[in-house]
């Protein structure tokens, strides 16, 4: 039998993230709010708020690849006048903030011609999720591979071609459980993924 991700599910798990995560749900809060003010004050997301949230998602390794000096790293911006975030990735944010057409979010980072340097799916959504974290998943891969265990997507690939598969996978979790916040279900499966399956492969 496939795992049932519901309400129960959801109840059980997301609560035990702060066990395994402790003081990431403040991190995360300040985050959200963050990117909420410089969004309502500014249109955008600043340079210093876009590196915090990579920090949070762990994914500073990957900051050689992207076209943003920052002081201290390797990247692909050596100095501050090679610098793209103000002229490529902040508009792009912006872009991907329009409510409209939630499929297409993702596609304003990823998309042809519009790929930014450094950014895959599981990043990028990260960004646009702090954006609209109402509506937007981040797609990794703990949450893809318990959303496999539980036959709710077909596939562990985590990129812009297999994003809507996943989206809507988590949509319907959400439609269905109304009472639980899009945080709340990646939170369970981040912790179920961590505490049952990363277990069994250690077994």
């Amino acid at each position: 039998m496939a795992l049932q991700i519901d309400d129960a599910f959801i109840g059980k798990w997301h609560p035990k993230y702060d066990e395994l995560e402790p003081g990431d749900e403040e991190v995360y809060d300040a985050l959200v709010r963050t990117v909420k003010e410089e969004m309502k004050s500014k249109g955008r997301i600043s340079k210093k708020t876009f590196l915090d949230i990579w920090k949070w998602k762990g994914a500073m390794r990957v900051i050689r690849h992207a076209r943003i000096y920052v002081e201290g790293q390797v990247t692909k911006a050596s100095t501050l006048a090679e610098d793209e975030y103000e002229t490529c990735y902040a508009m792009a944010f912006s872009r991907a903030a329009d409510p409209r057409l939630p499929e297409r979010k993702l596609a304003e980072l990823l998309g042809p011609g519009r790929k930014l340097p450094g950014v895959g799916a599981p990043t990028g959504s990260t960004i646009i999720h702090f954006i609209d974290p109402k509506n937007t998943p981040i797609i990794d891969v703990r949450t893809v591979e318990v959303l496999v265990e539980a036959r709710r997507i077909s596939t562990k690939h985590r990129d812009l071609e297999h994003y809507e598969q996943f989206r809507k996978a988590i949509d319907v979790i959400k439609h269905n459980c109304p009472k639980r916040t899009l945080r709340q279900i990646d939170r369970a499966l981040f912790a179920y993924h961590k505490l049952v399956l990363d277990k069994k492969r250690k077994c």
